[in-house]
């Protein structure tokens, strides 16, 4: 399973999902769209031309601006705990 997070430094989801994921040992690829450019393109074409954050990646399926509660079925369905 491959999981890639877009986020930005200091937002308030990207952060707690960042954490929730590296103290359940869970290996991720984060991306700030503000710094990787192919990031902030995909960013873009996924939110027809707009910066929208976060933008979680696993494996094929893409979860846009899921909120906490989201974030946490996502794991949970995913078997996952942080």
């Amino acid at each position: 399973m491959k999981i890639i997070l877009y986020g930005k430094k200091g937002h308030a989801h990207t952060v707690a999902f960042k954490n929730f994921l590296r103290m359940g040992g869970i290996p991720f690829e984060y991306k700030d769209i503000f710094k990787d450019e192919i990031a902030k393109k995909h960013t873009l074409e996924l939110y027809s031309g707009q910066i929208k954050i976060p933008t979680l990646i696993i494996d094929d399926n893409i979860h846009l601006q899921p909120s906490s509660d989201e974030f946490n079925k996502i794991m949970e369905n995913l078997m996952l705990k942080g």
